[in-house]
């Protein structure tokens, strides 16, 4: 581009300066908006270590300035205490859905053994929750939940068993599932 004249401006347009960094602007003190070029003398990245031994130099990496030299976070986030109890009264519901439906169908030890597994869980529950509580340094929350939910699905699925036998239970509890599901869609 030095003497041939600029295509769209023909001989009469005057040439762009061309300056030895091959930039738009002169390398001066200051450029167009605040941006000046780093000094010619600053290295463009810090020099890496040389290491011991007779191994070979590593290269230093391009963008080694940027990197952090302080850690993001400094103190730990502490984790929130759930909104409520809604977790531990659909597993309880569920169980009485389940234990209820299934009564007619299977023999009385097995559903012993559902109610042992459902109290452990329930009991594996509150332990966790009363860890949480004391890791994090929550106020204690209500206690008496954990054997009511364990106590109260065990004697409710029994009770709907001896009034009204799994088919019924069966049949209601595949409406109220229907019908909480239509309500999660509905309210997404």
């Amino acid at each position: 581009m030095t003497d041939r004249p600029h295509p769209a401006g023909g001989a009469d347009r005057p040439e762009r300066p061309q300056y030895p960094g091959g930039t738009e602007y002169p390398e001066t003190e200051a450029l167009p908006g605040g941006y000046h070029l780093p000094g010619a003398d600053a290295p463009r990245w810090r020099a890496v270590p040389e290491p011991d031994g007779d191994g070979p130099a590593e290269e230093p990496v391009a963008g080694t300035p940027f990197r952090r030299s302080t850690p993001a976070r400094r103190k730990r986030i502490p984790e929130l205490r759930g909104g409520g109890h809604a977790r531990l009264v659909a597993v309880t519901v569920l169980f009485v859905m389940a234990a209820g439906s299934a009564a007619d169908y299977i023999d009385p030890a097995t559903r012993a053994f559902w109610h042992l597994l459902f109290w452990a869980g329930v009991g594996t529950a509150a332990a966790v929750s009363l860890a949480r509580e004391r890791r994090n340094g929550w106020e204690p929350g209500p206690r008496w939940v954990w054997p009511a939910a364990a106590l109260g699905g065990t004697l409710l699925a029994e009770l709907l068993i001896a009034l009204f036998g799994s088919p019924v239970i069966l049949v209601a509890s595949v409406v109220l599932g229907g019908l909480f599901l239509f309500i999660v869609l509905l309210f997404g």
